[in-house]
């Protein structure tokens, strides 16, 4: 089936990962170590994205899974810094979920996502490029790559999964929509993602 629509994943996709300064400034407030923060924040992290878990009960989990305990107020501002941490775009694929668009084809971001970032979208990125949908976890109770969430971008855009393709950074979000159905290409870098793309050829190249 033609391509229609190219669905892109937000974070390290269409912005850039945080930076370690940010991270490192958790770290220190948590008074944890590196790499005991490093498992606790990824241990919670689907159940905050997917919003059973709000900003104090998710930096409150990863504090005792440090060892440490956490007043709200403390909670609150970890979660203000987290958030910030998440909002520099990635300049090469922000321009060319631009142009694709530009070039007719539908595009969508489909994002786990916490509701302190989600509900700051406008505020922290006005960068995002113009999209005509937008999926994200905690909005509607699913992660990825849970097959609810790729099927709900899909009804969005009404198309097929097979006229759509997912750009995502993690392997297993990846393979869950293959699963459903969807062309999907992991984004490490551009160079990689620009060779990958040659098996699109009806799509504008990254410039």
């Amino acid at each position: 089936m033609p391509l229609q629509a190219v669905v892109f994943d937000y974070g390290k996709v269409l912005c850039q990962p945080q930076p370690p300064a940010v991270r490192e400034a958790l770290a220190t407030r948590l008074g944890a170590s590196w790499e005991a923060f490093e498992a606790a924040y990824a241990q919670f992290r689907l159940e905050y994205d997917r919003g059973t878990l709000g900003d104090v009960a998710y930096w409150q989990s990863v504090a005792q899974a440090c060892g440490r305990t956490l007043d709200a107020e403390t909670a609150l501002w970890l979660a203000d810094v987290d958030a910030r941490g998440w909002s520099h775009p990635n300049l090469p694929l922000v321009d060319w979920a631009g142009q694709v668009r530009q070039a007719g084809f539908q595009t969508a971001i489909l994002s786990n996502m916490q509701r302190s970032l989600r509900q700051r979208l406008e505020e922290l990125c006005p960068w995002l490029p113009e999209v005509d949908a937008a999926v994200f976890s905690s909005d509607i109770g699913y992660v990825k790559p849970e097959p609810e969430i790729y099927r709900r971008v899909v009804e969005l855009l009404a198309v097929a999964p097979q006229e759509a393709l997912f750009i995502d950074d993690v392997e297993a979000n990846v393979a869950g929509a293959r699963q459903v159905g969807l062309s999907a290409l992991r984004f490490t870098d551009v160079p990689t993602l620009r060779q990958a793309l040659t098996a699109f050829p009806e799509l504008p190249p990254i410039l």
